[in-house]
């Protein structure tokens, strides 16, 4: 019997999503005369550094929110070739796509794979995923592929308190209990090694039942959306295009004279994040009765289902 090929695509700044993907194909990886299995790293030229420097880090947000491009290492000619299914592991930067992924999606290489051949897309983020889900979904579709499903493995973490955590992940590259107080950063160890329950789902529905798949990861709990959180990324996104392009006006990234542009940018952030999300979020619950049926909308949308 001919194997079933699976391209596994991701790009994983800090390891944390290498330790996610490595957990979910373990299922497949135990079937080797049934699923053969590619993969592709990509690296971005030059490469963004981890740590980050608080500089890099909001240096990034620009091209993330407007989706700019970046050079990537070449797609390997073996890789060229279709594919029964491709697992497209991604972080989220700025509420967008990290700028690697977003690269790869706009490529040639991405548009002669995904088309007409399934695809699952894998998010390891902080909590902040919808619009980033969205824009995924648009590129499987320009690329006429099919977005069979999706898995968001996030820090559960209280909002306020995994913005100090991740920011102390971030820019020290230590996934550890910062001051021995607060909770560790990111994904938990737990939700990392039980990934490969996702993994199993997805081999036991391979691949004529792959229509099915959503309902499972939901529930088995893979797709958790937070009401307000979804409800305050959408204006969120709005603000930060209008906050990109007012700083891509002094220059791509890099250029040191859009530096004063976005000290005032990250001060906008914190002040949103700690002042302005707590009232949006009181806000939200007040009028819950009234926009039930949308918010209930919103969230089927979101789980896929």
């Amino acid at each position: 019997m001919e194997k079933q090929k699976i391209l596994v695509v991701s790009y994983s700044q800090s390891g944390q999503l290498t330790e996610i993907v490595s957990n979910i194909i373990k299922p497949f990886i135990a079937q080797p005369d049934k699923f053969a299995l590619y993969s592709h790293v990509i690296v971005p030229e030059p490469a963004f550094p981890f740590p980050w420097t608080s500089e890099t880090f909001y240096d990034a947000f620009p091209e993330s929110v407007s989706e700019t491009p970046v050079k990537l290492n070449e797609f390997p000619t073996e890789l060229k070739q279709k594919y029964d299914l491709i697992l497209l592991a991604y972080q989220v930067w700025y509420l967008s796509p990290s700028i690697p992924i977003t690269s790869f999606l706009m490529s040639d290489d991405f548009l002669r794979c995904a088309e007409n051949t399934p695809v699952f897309s894998i998010n390891g983020c902080r909590n902040m995923w919808y619009k980033a889900h969205d824009r995924i979904s648009y590129f499987i579709e320009k690329a006429k592929g099919t977005h069979i499903g999706h898995l968001v493995l996030f820090d559960k973490a209280q909002n306020l308190i995994s913005v100090v955590t991740i920011i102390y992940w971030m820019l020290n590259g230590k996934k550890d209990n910062y001051l021995g107080i607060f909770p560790k950063p990111g994904v938990s160890d737990q939700d990392i090694q039980q990934a490969e329950i996702f993994g199993k789902i997805l081999v036991e529905h391979f691949p004529d039942q792959l229509n099915e798949v959503q309902i499972k990861i939901v529930e088995q709990g893979g797709v958790r959306v937070i009401p307000h959180l979804m409800s305050m990324e959408k204006k969120a996104k709005r603000l930060f295009q209008i906050w990109a392009k007012f700083v891509r006006k002094k220059g791509e990234a890099g250029n040191p004279k859009r530096q004063f542009r976005l000290k005032l940018f990250k001060y906008y952030l914190l002040f949103m994040i700690y002042f302005v999300s707590t009232i949006a979020m009181l806000l939200f619950y007040l009028f819950y009765p009234v926009n039930y049926k949308k918010i209930r909308a919103n969230i089927k949308h979101y789980q896929g289902i």
